[in-house]
């Protein structure tokens, strides 16, 4: 009987082991969680819903093709895709190309609604962030000539006023 009392036990652990011990672990019921209603206030108009495409965005060269098509007269191949933000980019190279030498500080403003106005991808905010050193440098070196050409001013009016003294100087010594 101790050999039939082992083999029962073996074959009980071996089960068990198998299997997996579900004695020892707690049966945990789930809690019902009543889902609750948010009532939102009458006055709050609901989210749009999202658009079922994707929205698509311009390519990079397709950017600078209007760029340079809205600066410098460049033809481009027209594609028939509307794309989001087209014209809005269209109408800022245009007014950067037409502000950028006269008024970089209203171009630079207008470049930088425009890149808060959309989500524009990764290329294309490279490409705006280009245009904005860009008009920050012409800007820098707007002042840095208007700098100089004060302190030239400066130079000139003092030399008049010495050449003045002078003038007058030469003028005691002979009388």
């Amino acid at each position: 009987m101790g050999l039939a009392n082992k083999a029962s036990f073996m074959l009980v652990i071996g089960t068990l082991f198998i299997t997996g011990c579900t004695i020892t672990q707690k049966h945990v019921e789930p809690e019902q969680v009543e889902p609750t209603t948010d009532v939102k206030p009458q006055g709050q108009p609901n989210p749009k819903p999202r658009p079922k495409s994707e929205p698509l965005y311009p390519p990079a060269s397709t950017v600078i093709a209007w760029h340079a098509a809205k600066c410098g007269g460049f033809k481009s191949s027209s594609d028939k895709s509307n794309y989001v933000g087209e014209n809005e980019l269209k109408r800022l190279f245009e007014s950067i190309c037409l502000l950028g030498a006269s008024e970089p500080e209203k171009a630079l403003n207008q470049l930088e609604k425009s890149d808060h106005a959309f989500y524009w991808p990764d290329d294309i905010k490279q490409y705006l962030w280009l245009q904005k050193q860009y008009l920050q440098q012409n800007l820098a070196a707007k002042q840095a000539k208007q700098a100089l050409s004060d302190e030239m001013e400066k130079t000139l009016s003092s030399l008049a006023t010495i050449e003045q003294q002078l003038l007058l100087r030469e003028e005691t010594k002979e009388q």
